[in-house]
């Protein structure tokens, strides 16, 4: 049976009562949320580093992280954009010393790729995944980002804005600069034949 896919939202009761009682010191707590989020922390991660290993690496690094600053949850927000916010960070951070970054290709050739939800339709309709890795590679750092949340993780822009530390409307503006960059980049299949 296939775990059901964590969604984006606003913060649950049961988050924020596990979340305080972890703050408390209570493993039992952080481990449920571990368990609900380990796989969403994970694909995010990956997104950003060049293998399995790394990835793995950096989402442990996540959650030591996150075990460290709980007691400073605020319960008002989702618990998953403030993991994300702290996956963003850690991925900055080893960004930072390695001056390395996963190529949306990379990402593509991961073995769970699959499970993630599919881009924009039409989008990929358009042409071949080779076309849309290499079009993708072409994209900002930032582009990239933006495209990976809001269509492979189902993101809406404002919870996009508050994982980028950018504005509504930026976010937007990130977006629609990305896709028409990839509407440029990626040939119809008339184009092509």
């Amino acid at each position: 049976m296939e775990a059901e896919r964590v969604r984006p939202g606003g913060a649950t009761a049961e988050d924020a009562n596990l979340a305080i009682r972890a703050g408390k010191g209570e493993p039992a707590a952080f481990g449920a949320l571990y368990d609900r989020y380990v796989d969403a922390v994970y694909r995010y991660v990956f997104y950003r580093v060049r293998n399995d290993a790394e990835a793995e690496d950096l989402t442990s690094e996540v959650f030591m992280r996150a075990m460290k600053a709980i007691p400073r949850y605020e319960p008002r927000q989702a618990f998953l954009a403030w993991l994300y916010r702290i996956a963003r960070n850690a991925v900055i951070d080893r960004a930072r010393r390695a001056r390395t970054q996963v190529s949306f290709e990379d990402a593509l050739a991961h073995p769970n790729a699959d499970q993630v939800v599919e881009p924009d339709a039409n989008l990929l309709a358009l042409s071949d995944s080779q076309v849309v890795r290499e079009a993708m590679r072409r994209l900002t750092p930032l582009q990239q980002e933006v495209i990976v949340l809001r269509y492979m993780e189902g993101h809406t822009t404002a919870e996009i804005a508050t994982l980028v530390g950018k504005r509504e409307g930026t976010v937007r503006g990130i977006q629609f600069r990305a896709l028409a960059a990839l509407r440029e980049l990626i040939p119809s299949r008339e184009a092509l034949a």
